[in-house]
C-alpha cells in the first residue's frame, strides 16, 4: 500500500513542471550576452540570447545595443528559458530571456532595430523576422542607414572582415 502511494506521488511530482528559478542580471557584456545569478544563491551563469545577433561592440550600433540591454535588465530579475540547444561553443547557456512584465529581451532588441534574427540558429522565428522587417521599414536603429556604410552589416559577416 505504501509503495503504491509513493509511486503515485512520484508520478505526480514528475508530471508537474518545476518552477522556474528567478535570476538577477549582474553583468551585460554586449547586446548578446548577460550574466545572471540565482536569486536564492548559487553560481553565476553566462547567457547567450537565443535566435538574435546584436552588432559587435566595435561595430556601428554595438554600444547602443549593449546600452539597451543594460537599461532593460541590469540588476533586475529575469526569467531565463533555456533552449534545447543548451550551450554554445563558448559554454554560454542559450536562452530566451523574459522580463517580469513578460517582455522578451530579444523582441525588445529587434523592435528597436538593434539586432538581427540569426537565421543560422533561430528556428521557427517568423514572428521575430516580422519584428525585424518592421524595424527596417521604420528605419530604426541599425536600419537608419546613416554613415559611410550605407547598410547594416550583420555581425557574422562583419567578423569576417576584421583582422585577428
Amino acid at each position: 500500500m505504501l509503495t503504491k502511494a509513493l509511486a503515485l506521488l512520484l508520478c505526480l511530482a514528475l508530471a508537474v513542471p518545476a518552477l522556474a528559478e528567478p535570476y538577477r542580471v549582474v553583468e551585460v557584456a554586449d547586446g548578446n550576452t548577460i550574466t545572471v545569478e540565482p536569486r536564492l544563491g548559487g553560481n553565476r551563469v553566462k547567457v547567450r540570447l537565443y535566435g538574435t545577433a546584436a552588432p559587435e561592440l566595435r561595430q556601428p550600433h554595438g554600444q547602443a545595443a549593449r546600452r539597451c540591454v543594460i537599461n532593460a535588465v541590469l540588476y533586475k530579475q529575469v526569467d531565463v528559458q533555456p533552449t534545447q540547444q543548451d550551450k554554445d561553443r563558448y559554454g554560454r547557456l542559450i536562452a530566451v530571456v523574459a522580463l517580469p512584465d513578460g517582455t522578451i529581451l530579444q523582441e525588445m532588441l529587434l523592435q528597436a532595430g538593434l539586432a538581427w534574427v540569426y537565421p543560422q540558429y533561430c528556428k521557427d522565428c517568423a514572428e521575430w523576422e516580422a519584428m525585424q522587417a518592421e524595424a527596417k521599414a521604420q528605419k530604426r536603429g541599425l536600419w537608419a542607414r546613416k554613415g559611410v556604410e550605407g547598410k547594416a552589416v550583420p555581425p557574422w559577416e562583419w567578423r569576417k572582415t576584421q583582422k585577428r
